[in-house]
């Protein structure tokens, strides 16, 4: 991902078993989880706590419609989970899209809405083998000023079908705080081109 705060941040969110591969080798890269559990430290068999998590990322994503999908994460979990980010000062990326984010964000207290970013992503725009189509920049940015001006939160991203070629669109815009790509991240080349682009 890419946020355009304080000049060009690009985050990585590996798979949970690349995180301290890539925190050793490269320490100044910053890197996100791409879940954590809605528990603390506990008997939870198989979830991984926000505090063993933040030894090795500054960001969490979380609500991604993959995981409300396959996985069955529902609004009231997500929030646990933001809850469990912020108390291990992790920065939440909570994923919406425009038939959630009034139900997902209504979940926070303003103070926890302060410390996360959105990400905007239309059901259209998921790439699922590059098969996403991008939304339309009028729409995207309808959506990001209704979710800045009703909740106040640290920034609001764009995700969905994000490439090379039409990154530039949305980083352009002082509404949106950056870009989540997914099928264009999973290729390096690729991910060159979109961060050459920006």
């Amino acid at each position: 991902m890419m946020i355009a705060q304080e000049g060009i941040q690009i985050v990585i969110c590996p798979t949970l078993l690349g995180l301290p591969i890539l925190n050793e080798l490269l320490p100044t890269l910053r890197l996100g989880a791409q879940s954590v559990s809605p528990y603390g430290d506990g008997s939870y068999t198989g979830a991984v706590s926000a505090r063993l998590i933040k030894e090795y990322a500054q960001f969490a994503l979380l609500g991604h419609v993959e995981r409300r999908t396959h996985f069955g994460e529902t609004d009231q979990i997500i929030a646990a989970q933001v809850v469990q980010a912020v108390d291990n000062n992790l920065i939440p990326i909570v994923a919406v899209s425009d038939q959630n984010w009034a139900s997902q964000l209504d979940q926070f207290d303003r103070e926890q809405l302060q410390k996360m970013l959105v990400m905007y992503e239309p059901p259209e725009a998921i790439s699922i083998a590059g098969a996403g189509h991008a939304a339309d920049l009028e729409s995207v940015k309808k959506a990001a000023q209704l979710i800045q001006n009703n909740y106040q939160v640290k920034g609001v991203l764009y995700g969905g079908s994000v490439s090379a070629e039409n990154v530039s669109q949305y980083m352009e815009q002082p509404e949106i705080a950056g870009v989540v790509p997914g099928a264009a991240s999973l290729d390096v080349a690729s991910f060159i081109q979109l961060i050459t682009a920006v």
